[in-house]
């Protein structure tokens, strides 16, 4: 049953993928005429960035590959930090082969070296390449960076698991990122993380291997780890949980992807930085065999990009934290200079320009929108960067230490998700921190976190905006939500970290169905909840709010089992 929803959902949406191919340029080259050869065993990064460098070299925009396996052994994009890469061409078009399901059949298999908690460079980056186009690839790791088995054994100060054939198996290894699973059905058990990645360290979370005949067995001498576990569960667990990306893609616009699987991730899946236009189709995060989890970091992070980001035909399976993470960085006002310029701060030191369009100024609940006219950047401190600002006209009075900044060139004017299904998550499915979205038909199982995240995270990560205008129609939420995130334990949470404003402007679910937990959405910091025509069908509690901090609540046309 399980197998067969994958194969059908994946059917359902390859037409979509083969309408929407773009045809082969008459200027194209192929990776085998640089010595990349699919299944031969050796390297073949460096004929792929052969190719790469001669496209961009002689004005080629096609790149095809063959169908088949192709192992990336060496780092040859070293100014990229990366196996493969390229910076600054335009119309570039990668195409892999597909399969008779018409799944990608163009593998790109890196090197792990099974290792705890390394940050392994990306398979491919791409920097200010603007029309870049992929489609039909596959992205895994060898031996994958994950591995799961069944609990065996144990007493109050030790649990042995036994490894399912053919997964890692390595002595000292790190029980990063790891979860429980129900051994009849695969799905997550309603617990949390056994795991994340400082405790492995402090807690001495390393397994001790055991092999007895054909049989590799992982020991782990921990009570506290021991206590949370029962004979006959299935565990799963990662080499390490750093953030590097398997797939990197900075600045560049009008970017399409389609027909894209990442079967097993190390760090994060995909991560795209200030691209302006994306448009992505049938783009899978779901492990093989008999792994469970496909990743310890999120699936994609779209990060402090602008223009219309457009996803049909997404599924995600299985990673540790979120399947997307939709955001941009706020500034924050350190203090003021003069009549038009301030101080202002932001978490890590990524920048990319923001004079072309106004920034937001945040006095609790409101915004005032202003034009910036010059940014002198200041060395980095406090684990990010500071710099000046200074604007055509007058800081508004309310301008204090702390004062947020929005800024407009880093978020995206329109956010549409479709057709897509986020299952199994020890994490939330989506987190949603930009101005405007539009989510249709999207469903969600089994998410730990609340499945749906709509608001800002200023802690930690200073995580930017607040979302404005959202509408969700047609979706289901299942079975999710056991434990809270930013203060929220339903299936859907609406609200903020780091601040009490009613900032958010207006959410509006409708046609949607929710199942199966204590609460559907839980909210605050709002100034428009709009709850229309939805099913809500074994949830204790449709909704609640704080009184304090939200404003407007309708509920209308609801139906409730």
């Amino acid at each position: 049953m399980y197998n067969s929803q994958i194969h059908k959902f994946l059917r359902t949406t390859a037409a979509i993928v083969l309408t929407a191919c773009i045809h082969v340029s008459a200027q194209s080259i192929h990776v085998k005429d640089f010595q990349a050869i699919p299944n031969d065993g050796q390297d073949d990064a460096k004929g792929i960035q052969d190719a790469l460098n001669y496209a961009k070299a002689n004005h080629i925009a096609t790149i095809l590959f063959d169908s088949g396996r192709y192992d990336l052994l060496q780092v040859s994009a070293a100014g990229l930090n990366a196996y493969t890469g390229l910076t600054s061409y335009a119309g570039l078009h990668l195409q892999g082969a597909v399969s008779t399901d018409h799944t990608p059949a163009t593998w790109l298999v890196k090197k792990n070296p099974q290792q705890n908690n390394t940050v392994l460079p990306p398979h491919m980056r791409f920097d200010q390449c603007s029309n870049l186009v992929m489609e039909n690839l596959v992205f895994d790791n060898d031996p994958q960076y994950a591995t799961a088995g069944t609990v065996v054994e144990k007493d109050s100060s030790h649990v042995v698991v036994e490894v399912f054939d053919g997964l890692p198996a390595v002595n000292g290894m790190g029980c990063y990122t790891a979860n429980i699973w129900d051994s009849a059905t695969r799905m997550l058990k309603q617990v949390p993380s056994l795991t994340f990645v400082d405790d492995v360290a402090t807690q001495q979370l390393y397994w001790q291997l055991e092999t007895q005949g054909q049989k590799n067995y992982m020991r782990m001498n921990n009570a506290r780890f021991a206590a949370r576990l029962t004979v006959g569960d299935v565990v799963s667990w990662h080499f390490g949980g750093e953030t590097m990306f398997q797939v990197a893609i900075n600045n560049c616009n009008d970017l399409v992807l389609r027909n894209i699987s990442m079967v097993n991730i190390a760090g994060f899946g995909i991560h795209t930085y200030a691209c302006k236009n994306i448009t992505a189709q049938q783009i899978v995060f779901k492990a093989t065999g008999r792994q469970l989890a496909v990743g310890p970091r999120d699936a994609w992070k779209i990060n402090s990009c602008n223009g219309l980001v457009a996803i049909d035909s997404m599924y995600v399976e299985g990673v540790r934290w979120d399947g997307q993470n939709v955001h941009s960085s706020f500034f924050q006002v350190k203090e003021k200079l003069a009549y038009n310029k301030m101080r202002v701060w932001k978490r890590y030191t990524g920048i990319t320009p923001f004079l072309n369009d106004s920034i937001g100024l945040w006095n609790g609940n409101n915004v005032v929108n202003k034009m910036p006219v010059a940014w002198q950047p200041e060395p980095a401190g406090d684990g990010g960067i500071y710099g000046v600002i200074t604007l055509q006209d007058s800081l508004p009075g309310f301008v204090q230490a702390g004062t947020l900044l929005t800024v407009y060139d880093w978020d995206i004017d329109e956010y549409r998700l479709s057709h897509t299904a986020f299952r199994n998550i020890a994490g939330c499915a989506g987190v949603i921190k930009c101005t405007k979205a539009r989510l249709q038909q999207v469903s969600y199982d089994h998410i730990m976190y609340p499945a749906l995240v709509l608001g800002t995270e200023i802690t930690t990560h200073n995580e930017a905006t607040f979302p404005q205008d959202v509408v969700i129609r047609e979706c289901s939420f299942n079975a999710s939500g056991w434990v809270p995130r930013i203060g929220k334990a339903g299936l859907v949470g609406v609200g903020n970290s780091g601040t009490e404003a009613m900032a958010i402007g207006t959410i509006q679910f409708d046609h949607c169905t929710f199942s199966n937990a204590p609460v559907g959405i839980d909210a605050s910091g709002i100034k428009l909840l709009k709850i229309t025509n939805n099913h809500f069908i074994s949830v204790n509690q449709s909704f609640k709010v704080n009184n304090s901090n939200t404003g407007q609540v309708i509920f209308e046309n609801n139906t409730e089992k």
